[in-house]
């Protein structure tokens, strides 16, 4: 018997593979209103925190009390006594938080992998001329005005002949450049920022590109079974 698996529960099976050991736990009554991502943000206690941070606490919180799927974890009730981690074996996913500010690239990265991983009207679309092998990723999104834009860019990748990652463009979470994507990302994790000349800002860190990338190439996969061409 085959059992699938969604992507969804794929990534999370990943990332409880690499988060550290709980050495002694605390017991917690759940309140009314109270869900892990709003412990894990009140356990870690620092106000400058990337949702990726959030979500690595969150997930341990989830696998000491073997919440090990998205309908264990949404199925808490009030009242009900949970663990959340008291000491615990340090390691490179959950390590000085409160004192590694991240940067505002680093934020971006993040920002845009919460996007492909749960908004779920993100689409591919084919830039033309074709021959160039560029694509943007979209996704549907509302504006203060009410105005609704189904093609919001999130980013944009090309490949090379082999169907690899050459490099992905992207936006600064403050925009700095409205009129062109402010990240230049190559195929080795390095990134510029997108000016004439192009100025060397930091490398991607194995983990966040490998990430990136893989979501990239989920999206990718989902266009070529309906292919669309942009304009």
């Amino acid at each position: 018997m085959t059992i699938n698996i969604s992507a969804e529960q794929t990534i999370i099976n990943q990332i409880m593979a690499l988060l550290p050991e709980v050495k002694s736990k605390k017991e917690h009554t759940l309140q009314r209103g109270e869900s892990l991502w709003g412990l894990a943000q009140k356990e870690l206690g620092t106000k400058e925190l990337s949702n990726r941070e959030i979500r690595d606490y969150m997930l341990l919180i989830a696998k000491i009390n073997n919440l090990t799927t998205v309908e264990k974890m949404n199925g808490l009730k009030a009242n009900q006594k949970i663990y959340l981690p008291d000491e615990i074996v340090e390691n490179n996913i959950i390590k000085n938080l409160s004192t590694k500010e991240r940067s505002d690239f680093q934020k971006t990265v993040d920002s845009v992998i919460q996007i492909l991983q749960n908004d779920k009207t993100v689409h591919v679309k084919k830039a033309t001329p074709r021959f160039m092998n560029l694509f943007h990723i979209f996704r549907t999104k509302r504006y203060p005005s009410g105005f609704v834009s189904t093609e919001s860019p999130v980013l944009s990748f090309s490949l090379d002949k082999n169907a690899k990652i050459k490099d992905v463009t992207m936006d600064d979470i403050k925009n700095f450049n409205p009129l062109q994507q402010d990240y230049i990302i190559d195929k080795n994790g390095n990134v510029e920022i997108n000016s004439y000349p192009p100025k060397p800002l930091e490398k991607l860190n194995k983990e966040d590109k490998q990430t990136l990338f893989n979501e990239i190439y989920k999206r990718y996969e989902e266009y070529k079974k309906n292919p669309q061409v942009f304009y």
